[in-house]
């Protein structure tokens, strides 16, 4: 039986308008816990899409613009994707594949928003109706994206724009996972966190010269790293795990992805909500 769109599609959906402040769509998706916002018409008819990405890309790139002076129309994505509620979730995620795309608009027939489909949803979907199919290390990903705990934020941001679903691991020497750095992470800093360390990268301190008797003054830089804002202690999938089983965590925590560790806890792979629309949309049943 084929299962719907109309089955797993959230509601309400939250919106913004084109004259929106980028701020009041950041401060929407963080008060709403969400990742993505559909820019509508007044007829509630989908115009755009703004995502976490959208909003990284600002903060990585603004100068003297604040958020509050940039707007959602010169931000969102003007080429959007929708689905139909009476769709297959199989069909949902062939399009988020294909695009590149992390939720689809649902629309009736007369094109009006009716509700969203996220990935978050065919994880759901996933849970409830792949048990027993797969073991975890048959739908990881085993190329990780993986960064040290004293690598930079500047740094960090690079890597996550090039992992396919923005996800760096940070590791210690021995390759055993310490955190997990997303999109999310980074583009909900705090505004002064970024916009400050250019005008001042280092907070001066009063100390006492160790071979003289005055005080000296010492620069302590303030350099952030990828430990500052990594998420500790992940929540892990573990080798010979059902998948269906371990993705319920997704769920459960509310997190983005599974580092896959071995019983020495090493990291051998990945699991992402890209990795189960691949086994939804390529390797059903």
């Amino acid at each position: 039986m084929t299962v719907r769109v109309s089955k797993y599609m959230s509601t309400p959906v939250y919106t913004v308008k084109p004259e929106d402040t980028i701020a009041y769509a950041r401060n929407l998706m963080l008060s709403k816990d969400i990742s993505r916002l559909v820019v509508v018409d007044s007829s509630m008819r989908p115009v755009g899409v703004i995502t976490i990405t959208d909003i990284v890309n600002v903060i990585a790139a603004r100068s003297e613009n604040t958020l509050d002076e940039i707007l959602v129309r010169d931000t969102m994505s003007r080429n959007i994707i929708v689905i139909e509620e009476n769709k297959s979730i199989k069909t949902a995620s062939y399009l988020m594949l294909k695009y590149k795309i992390g939720g689809l608009p649902v629309v009736d027939k007369s094109k009006i928003l009716v509700g969203i489909i996220t990935r978050t949803d065919l994880v759901r979907a996933f849970v409830e109706r792949y048990k027993g199919l797969f073991k975890v290390e048959d739908i990881s990903r085993k190329d990780v994206t993986v960064a040290k705990r004293t690598h930079s934020i500047s740094y960090v941001i690079k890597l996550v724009n090039i992992d396919p679903a923005g996800k760096v691991v940070v590791v210690d020497e021995d390759m055993k996972p310490l955190g997990v750095i997303s999109k999310r992470d980074i583009a909900f800093i705090e505004p002064i966190e970024l916009s400050n360390r250019g005008k001042e990268s280092f907070r001066k301190y009063k100390a006492d010269a160790p071979a003289k008797a005055r005080e000296t003054v010492t620069r302590m830089y303030l350099v952030p790293v990828a430990e500052d804002i990594m998420t500790p202690n992940p929540i892990v999938a573990r080798i010979g795990e059902d998948a269906a089983e371990a993705s319920k965590r997704l769920i459960d925590y509310k997190i983005g992805c599974l580092p896959l560790v071995d019983e020495a806890n090493i990291l051998r792979g990945i699991i992402t909500k890209l990795e189960i629309l691949a086994a939804i949309a390529l390797k059903t049943k």
